[in-house]
């Protein structure tokens, strides 16, 4: 397994650097197919587990959000007074469908939702992130570093030192890599502070807290919904890494919450 995960890291990685250098449409092109894969990937482990989705709203407002989000960014900034209407259509439409359907299911406009607003919303707030001027594009590669780093410490404190289970959704996660997480996360932004200067030291310190909580969270909130399924990766789409679910569930959280978070500071 060792082989294919560090051959798939060697591809992936430098792809979403370049993405993220390029932003505009080439980064929107990305992030909608992450976005895309990521809801295949939920909609076929709830069809495993016989939970119904309504598949044709889930792709077409799934769709629907990371466009809006890449056209405010590319000057046409209307388009984004229309978010709530757009927001709203996200219930509308899978109700509206559900109620033409034969056999009708309250749960399958449930769990359409949530994927809608779970993945294609929240995921993309990356593109709003990377059009942040002057400095989004920095900040979304510490964003994506940070994660790793805080990954990686959390993986090794929690199997080498953890003794204390974190919660029941994911036996392997502890309390002691979570908190290593935040104290990673943390220090890697006191790191970045003495690089970038887009923020203030107390502002880079705050993020890597909101970063690591969040993330960490959003992963948790990931494997709830695999653990309902009864799979252990949303698909085997990148070999030794899962699925494109598994590998951006992080983001899941972090993205909608910094850039809001961002957004704030510098009113």
């Amino acid at each position: 397994m060792l082989l294919p995960r560090v051959l798939t890291a060697i591809i992936g990685i430098p792809l979403v650097f370049i993405v993220i250098y390029a932003g505009g449409l080439p980064f929107y092109l990305f992030i909608s197919f992450v976005i895309a894969m990521s809801l295949i990937e939920y909609s076929t482990m709830l069809k495993y587990n016989l939970r119904p989705v309504d598949e044709l709203s889930l792709m077409l407002m799934g769709m629907v959000f990371p466009l809006v989000f890449y056209l405010n960014g590319a000057g046409y900034s209307d388009i984004y007074n229309f978010l709530p209407f757009f927001i709203s259509l996200g219930f509308i439409i899978p109700f509206a469908f559900e109620l033409f359907r034969k056999e009708k299911y309250l749960e399958r406009v449930s769990y359409t939702v949530v994927g809608i607003f779970f993945i294609s919303y929240n995921i993309s707030h990356l593109i709003s992130l990377r059009e942040i001027k002057p400095y989004g594009m920095k900040l979304l590669i510490l964003i994506l570093v940070c994660v790793w780093v805080m990954d990686s410490v959390a993986y090794f404190i929690g199997s080498k030192f953890g003794k204390n289970k974190l919660n029941d959704i994911s036996p392997k996660k502890t309390v002691e890599g979570f908190v290593a997480a935040v104290i990673s996360a943390v220090l890697f932004f006191y790191l970045a502070s003495k690089f970038f200067d887009f923020l203030n030291l107390k502002s880079f310190l705050t993020l890597g807290i909101i970063i690591s909580i969040s993330g960490q969270l959003s992963d948790l909130a990931e494997s709830l919904i695999k653990r309902a399924c009864g799979v252990k990766d949303s698909s085997n789409l990148l070999p030794g890494h899962g699925g494109f679910f598994d590998r951006f569930d992080s983001y899941i959280f972090v993205a909608p919450i910094v850039y809001y978070w961002v957004i704030f500071v510098n009113r």
